[in-house]
């Protein structure tokens, strides 16, 4: 996930459609763990968020051919 919390790419593709909705609600579930005090491993959600992002392009590159 880039720092700066525009939409990530992976490889050079874009993300798939599918994904925009997923990505905005992590992006809100990012901002509401930041705020809440609690301790917050923000580097370990990126790498979770990524993760998933992957697949949804996996998932709709089987679909598209």
């Amino acid at each position: 996930m880039s720092q700066d919390d525009t939409l990530p790419t992976v490889g050079t593709a874009e993300v798939p459609p599918s994904a925009l909705e997923f990505f905005a609600y992590c992006e809100a579930e990012r901002d509401r763990l930041r705020n809440t005090g609690q301790p917050f491993d923000e580097a370990l959600f990126n790498a979770a968020v990524d993760l998933a992002l992957r697949k949804f392009q996996v998932v709709e590159e089987r679909g598209a051919s």
